[in-house]
C-alpha cells in the first residue's frame, strides 16, 4: 500500500514505522518472485510510496535489504530464552524446534535457495546472509550451550564451532529437502530427525566419564 505523503515536516515514528513495513512487504514480495538479481529495487520504493534514496538511507544496500525482510520473517518464530529450569537435552529440542519450524516455512526456504543459487553472484549477500546477526536461531543455541558449559555439561573451547555443527545436524538436510520438494520430513519424521540429531550431538561434547577404580 503507497504511504500518503506528508506536507512538511519530519515524519512522526509511527510514520517511519509505516514505511519501514511497507518497504520489507513490497521487498519480500519481490524477492520471493524475481530473486536477489530480478528484484529492483525501483520496483520495491515504488510499491512501498517511497523513493530508492530512502530505502538505501535505511538500509543501505540492497543485501542489506534482502537480509532485513528475512529477518522479518524469522524473528516472531523465536522465544527470546529457553525455560530455566529444562534440562541441556529439552532445551536443544525446543531451540531445534523453533529453527526447523522457521527455516522450513516455504517462505524461508524460498529465501534460502536464493542465497544459494546467486551468493557467488553476489558475495556480498552471502556473508550478510551467514551473519550471526542474520539468524536468531544461532544466538538461542550459543546461550542454551554456554550455560551448559558454565555447568561442566558439555566440554569445549569455543562455544561458536559447536552452534554451527548443531545448526548444520538439524537443519542442513531437513532444508535441503524442502527445497527441492522432496517433502521427506512429516510432522512424526520431523520429530525423530530432531531426538536423533540432539542426542548423536550431545554424545559428542559430553565431558568424559572419569575412569573407575583400576
Amino acid at each position: 500500500a503507497n504511504i500518503p505523503k506528508r506536507k512538511g515536516g519530519r515524519p512522526t515514528s509511527a510514520a517511519t514505522a509505516r514505511l519501514s513495513e511497507a518497504i520489507l512487504a513490497a521487498a519480500q514480495d519481490a524477492f520471493l518472485a524475481a530473486g536477489f538479481s530480478g528484484a529492483s529495487v525501483e520496483a520495491i520504493a515504488a510499491a512501498a510510496g517511497t523513493t530508492k534514496q530512502t530505502i538505501y538511507a535505511r538500509f543501505g544496500s540492497k543485501e542489506r535489504l534482502f537480509v532485513a525482510v528475512s529477518d522479518a520473517l524469522l524473528k516472531p518464530k523465536f522465544a527470546a530464552k529457553m525455560p530455566g529450569n529444562a534440562r541441556l537435552r529439552e532445551k536443544l529440542i525446543a531451540v531445534a524446534g523453533q529453527i526447523l519450524d522457521a527455516m522450513l516455512n516455504p517462505q524461508m526456504v524460498r529465501m534460502s535457495t536464493i542465497i544459494t543459487t546467486e551468493a557467488w553472484r553476489f558475495p556480498d549477500l552471502a556473508r550478510a546472509a551467514d551473519s550471526d546477526e542474520a539468524f536468531p536461531g544461532r544466538q538461542l543455541i550459543m546461550d542454551v550451550l554456554a550455560e551448559a558449559m558454565a555447568a561442566g555439561e558439555i566440554r569445549t573451547q569455543d562455544i561458536r564451532p559447536l552452534m554451527l555443527l548443531f545448526q548444520d545436524m538439524l537443519l542442513a538436510t531437513p532444508l535441503r529437502s524442502a527445497a527441492l520438494g522432496l517433502s521427506r520430513f512429516d510432522g512424526d519424521g520431523l520429530a525423530r530427525w530432531t531426538s536423533m540429531a540432539v542426542d548423536i550431538f550431545l554424545e559428542g561434547c559430553r565431558p568424559a566419564a572419569a575412569p573407575g577404580p583400576a
